[in-house]
């Protein structure tokens, strides 16, 4: 402490360091009003942000402004009381006291959401899931909240296609998955290989309305090709591989043939697929299963790239692709496809449909699909009415030359109605093949078989195998055996999944979760200081200082300035 003896009053009121207070109070006011300022500027980000479930629009295009805050007005006062008397003693008694007030209030919650305001609220909506298993024995209805979904249709195929398709009209059900388990059913036919083929859960009938066949390129070299006793095709060599089998191509098609060339890396077929769906159309059965039948016989290694269009999240893009792979790859089996020569089946998401990762990408069918690719330069000869494939050369039919140019397979356009009679077999139970006209399908068809005898199985009471038809194939599962549907919903209401009869409800989608995260303060801040000083001396020196220093201060919230959103909505609107 000072020594107060001889110090006049404005000195000693100095040492007090009053003037030092009053100044903080007017400080910590203006370091409030800059940091209110600050918060409200870093909050525009969250106002220029599209907003997805809000049909791609900003805050601000929806009217809704940054709040700013200020002091209204502040007052501060201070008064001060100097008493000053000497005396002989010597007394020093000081004292002070401060008083600070709030009242301010606060309410927090939360709940998941893609969007944010300025005022500090978030919200993120999160995926949900409910699964259920139906079987080729289920029947009846599913039931969201108050929306119902009937299983109609002759077989487990038919009857997944009406669900599915059901359920995706509804507008809280955003995707579906399925997820197959197939226990083998291993079937056996006495019917031509060339014709029936057989596979762990399917029977595939395979006709081409041509003759033909496929030439592998796999070397830049002269080769005599011979296609029938009237047709041999010279070709010399060229500067390339992919320029050789381009010459062969023009070769063929010079005699009349027609010639589908496929170079190496390039897809040899592509199926599409609906939105959300892994599914394989009705309309893109026929393609895959032609094409299936053509890498079945000719036994080359082949891979399969699912993909997917950009409105979904990259996570789930990727799981869609994969699924998309993956029902493919069962297709290929089931048509007679080596599942060894299937070196990788996939999923590569959106990465064609949206290489740089932008928001808003809008769906683009071309990109939901699976790509079949080979590694060989192939050729595909077709022959004319009365033109034929036989005694070819070089005959490589056995993949004996793998490095070697030739044909690799050959087939006829062969008459099926000698299936008639023949049987498939499996676990002890026998069905007679018929190529009478079903469905629509012409008689004699490899559709018409699959359809007869998917009929025929599933007439049979005493057996546990289920058969649908899709085109040309029968595909075969165990009665008990389930699919399971996984639903996926972003909406956030709540959500219940019931059935009827044989549908199992596995899992319910989880109670609508919100998270908000709300802040409001209101309220006034008082801060009061008080100072007591007294002082006194033996020769009668005493000093009393008492002084008394307020502060009020009163905020408000001001609309953000005309001509800053006025500005905001122009950079939107470029």
């Amino acid at each position: 402490m000072s020594d107060y003896n001889g110090l006049r009053p404005g000195e000693i009121l100095a040492d007090a360091s009053v003037a030092d207070f009053i100044s903080s109070l007017g400080l910590g006011i203006a370091r409030a009003q800059q940091a209110l300022d600050t918060n409200s500027i870093e909050q525009l980000d969250s106002f220029i942000q599209p907003i997805p479930g809000l049909g791609g629009k900003t805050l601000i295009e929806m009217g809704f402004s940054p709040a700013f805050y200020h002091y209204q007005h502040a007052d501060i006062s201070c008064s001060m009381n100097l008493h000053l008397r000497v005396e002989e003693s010597t007394g020093v008694d000081f004292g002070i006291n401060g008083a600070y007030n709030s009242a301010d209030t606060s309410n927090n919650d939360g709940e998941s959401s893609s969007s944010s305001s300025s005022s500090g609220s978030r919200a993120e909506t999160r995926n949900r899931q409910a699964s259920l298993e139906v079987t080729s024995r289920s029947a009846g209805e599913v039931r969201i909240n108050d929306s119902r979904v009937a299983l109609s249709g002759a077989d487990l195929e038919s009857r997944l296609g009406s669900l599915v398709n059901g359920l995706a009209g509804n507008t809280e059900i955003s995707a579906i998955a399925l997820e197959r388990t197939e226990t083998p059913i291993n079937p056996t036919s006495n019917a031509s290989p060339q014709q029936v083929v057989v596979s762990p859960n399917a029977v595939a009938f395979r006709a081409f309305g041509y003759a033909g066949g496929v030439i592998r390129i796999a070397s830049n070299s002269d080769t005599t090709f011979v296609a029938n006793p009237d047709t041999s095709l010279p070709v010399s060599r060229s500067n390339s591989v992919g320029n050789y089998a381009r010459k062969v191509k023009t070769a063929f098609e010079d005699a009349g043939y027609t010639v589908t060339h496929w170079a190496p890396g390039e897809a040899i077929h592509e199926v599409l697929f609906d939105i959300d769906s892994n599914l394989i159309r009705p309309d893109q059965r026929d393609g895959l299963q032609e094409t299936a039948q053509i890498l079945a016989r000719a036994g080359l290694p082949l891979r399969l790239v699912g993909h997917a269009d950009a409105p979904a999240s990259p996570e789930y893009n990727l799981g869609l692709s994969q699924r998309r792979a993956d029902e493919v790859k069962r297709q290929l089996i089931a048509n007679g496809v080596d599942t060894t020569k299937i070196t990788n089946a996939g999923g590569e998401g959106e990465a064609a449909a949206n290489p740089d990762g932008a928001e808003g990408v809008p769906h683009d069918p071309a990109h939901r699909r699976v790509q079949i690719l080979l590694d060989v330069d192939l050729l595909l000869i077709e022959g004319a009415d009365g033109q034929v494939i036989s005694g070819v050369t070089p005959d490589w039919r056995d993949n004996s030359e793998p490095s070697s140019n030739g044909w690799i397979q050959t087939f006829d356009a062969n008459d099926m109605s000698g299936l008639n009679g023949k049987q498939v077999t499996a676990e002890g139970r026998s069905w007679g093949l018929s190529g009478a006209a079903a469905d629509g399908h012409a008689a004699n068809s490899p559709q018409a078989f699959a359809k007869n005898l998917a009929d025929s199985i599933n007439a049979d009471s005493d057996s546990q195998i289920s058969a649908s038809a899709g085109g040309s194939v029968c595909h075969l599962a165990r009665k008990s055996d389930p699919v399971r549907l996984h639903l996926i919903s972003t909406s956030s209401r709540d959500l219940r999944i019931t059935s009827s009869e044989s549908i199992t409800i596995n899992e319910q989608f989880a109670n609508s979760s919100s998270e908000r995260e709300t802040t409001r303060r209101t309220g006034n801040n008082t801060v009061a200081f008080g100072a007591t000083l007294d002082v006194r001396h033996a020769r009668q020196f005493e000093l009393d200082v008492t002084g008394n220093s307020t502060i009020s201060a009163r905020l408000v919230s001001i609309p953000a300035p005309p001509e800053f959103l006025d500005t905001i909505r122009t950079y939107l609107r470029d």
